[in-house]
């Protein structure tokens, strides 16, 4: 596994040596954490389309994958060619060659992908031509959360919570369970942890570093809550999805009460009531026809 100085040295070398790479900038600039050996990079280009031909091949050592971000994800990398590559002596590598502009909104944050981490601390290794004078952010801040809904937001996120919630009781009691696990697993659980995120920073009082992907919920939700949102997990028999479906009605009930509660909002109890009751007939056999 090659040192810091190593591959920063590896990549500076290929962007001098390439005149239409101006500017080299570093992201995603990790604190110590377990099992990430990885580096990510900008190279800021004159034209970005002769990095679309396989350029880095043999330029940083044995290569045992290369995945194009761009050509997967053509929205998310505008006039980008994302070359993430793994080597087989278990270093990661990111090379995002861009323009100057897109650069730049991606660092003044001009777009968000939700449940997305894309990288938010920047470091400028090289600038051929003095174009980044202001482009360096040291301190990771898109983990750190400091939120709280207006009321129109939170009305509109518990009204589609429990849109989303009817539709994955629909996918499940017709037996389509990929659908069914998709709803539970991306709209459903992508609101709940929203308003987690919102019941976190107000029950901290303070900033919360919730970490990528709100991974240090863990630490950070109380015990019996997290308990709770462990249940919300579902293996692939109705039953048990049924049993999480439960477990998610309940801490949305708690979370969302709780983050009404201390911004002075109505929670729609009502609402509430009335949805679970119509998933409920739903689940009893359904409504009678007339």
């Amino acid at each position: 596994m090659r040192e810091e100085k190593e591959v920063i040295g590896q990549v500076l070398s290929v962007a001098i040596g390439d005149e239409n790479v101006r500017a080299v900038v570093r992201t995603n600039l990790l604190r110590g954490r377990k099992y990430i050996h990885s580096f990510e990079f900008y190279f800021i280009v004159n034209d970005p389309e002769p990095f679309d031909n396989d350029v880095f091949e043999t330029a940083f050592g044995e290569r045992i994958l290369l995945y194009r971000g761009d050509r997967n994800y053509p929205e998310m990398f505008p006039d980008t060619k994302a070359h993430l590559m793994v080597f087989r002596d278990g270093t990661t590598m990111v090379i995002n060659a861009t323009g100057r502009d897109g650069f730049l909104a991606r660092f003044n944050r001009e777009k968000t992908y939700d449940n997305v981490w894309i990288g938010d601390t920047f470091k400028v290794l090289l600038d051929k031509d003095n174009i980044l004078p202001q482009a360096e952010r040291l301190e990771e801040t898109q983990t750190i959360f400091a939120g709280t809904p207006t009321e129109e937001e939170f009305q509109g996120t518990c009204n589609e919570f429990f849109w989303v919630l009817k539709t994955f009781s629909e996918y499940t009691l017709r037996k389509e369970l990929p659908a069914a696990m998709f709803y539970l697993n991306n709209p459903v659980r992508d609101l709940l942890n929203r308003m987690i995120r919102w019941h976190i920073y107000l029950e901290h009082g303070s900033p919360v570093d919730l970490g990528i992907l709100d991974g240090n919920m863990e630490k950070l939700l109380e015990n019996d809550l997290f308990l709770l949102y462990r249940r919300t997990y579902s293996a692939g028999e109705y039953e048990q999805i049924w049993r999480a479906y439960d477990a998610v009605t309940e801490l949305w009930h708690q979370t969302a009460d709780s983050v009404a509660g201390k911004c002075g909002f109505r929670y729609p109890e009502e609402t509430e009531n009335d949805m679970t009751a119509f998933i409920r007939t739903l689940r009893d056999g359904g409504f009678p026809e007339k």
